[in-house]
């Protein structure tokens, strides 16, 4: 793992995969809780999560054109910020529609992380390194996926979802300032 992250190809997807995967999984989440907690019906909940899922995914015909045309790395830059964008939204927002396109913001941020990183593994590893930096990348940010989700609901219990979308907001912002530092040798 310490090569991967020292690695001038795989250090930048891997930090933004596994920040994408975090922020994603924590405030989607608790998205559903928090819209009935403040007691948005159950088919606003279903609407949102209909719409992440659709930014998750119907947009990757055109992500993969992004990557192609300017660069994985131009279309990484622009999915952190989505997710600061989206999860700032989400913190600030009131009403069920602002809080449906945060979400949908979420997750085409979360696609335009992925298809970049992946694009970027796919793209620049030697064929050989390829399956197994993959797999390990995979099982890092699934890992940490698996733990901000559970999270995700004891921060919105203690302390609510703004406070929760904020603090992924900042999560967001701070692996944007790892990546503009160059890796270690």
């Amino acid at each position: 793992m310490r090569a991967l992250l020292k690695g001038p190809v795989t250090r930048p997807a891997l930090v933004v995969m596994a920040t994408a995967q975090v922020v994603m999984v924590a405030v989607m989440t608790a998205a559903p809780v928090a819209m009935r907690m403040h007691g948005d019906a159950l088919g606003m909940v279903g609407m949102t999560l209909s719409a992440h899922t659709l930014g998750m995914f119907a947009l990757s015909p055109l992500t993969g054109r992004l990557v192609d045309r300017y660069g994985a790395r131009a279309v990484m830059a622009a999915g952190i910020a989505a997710l600061a964008a989206s999860t700032a939204l989400a913190a600030v927002g009131d009403g069920a529609l602002t809080r449906t396109a945060a979400l949908f913001g979420l997750g085409y941020a979360w696609n335009l992380c992925f298809v970049g990183g992946s694009g970027r593994l796919a793209r620049e590893l030697p064929e050989p390194a390829r399956a197994d930096v993959e797999g390990t990348v995979d099982a890092a940010v699934w890992t940490i996926a698996a733990a901000a989700g559970l999270l995700s609901t004891v921060i919105v219990s203690a302390a609510g979802y703004g406070v929760l979308a904020g603090t992924f907001c900042g999560v967001a912002v701070l692996a944007a300032a790892v990546l503009r530092r160059p890796a270690r040798a």
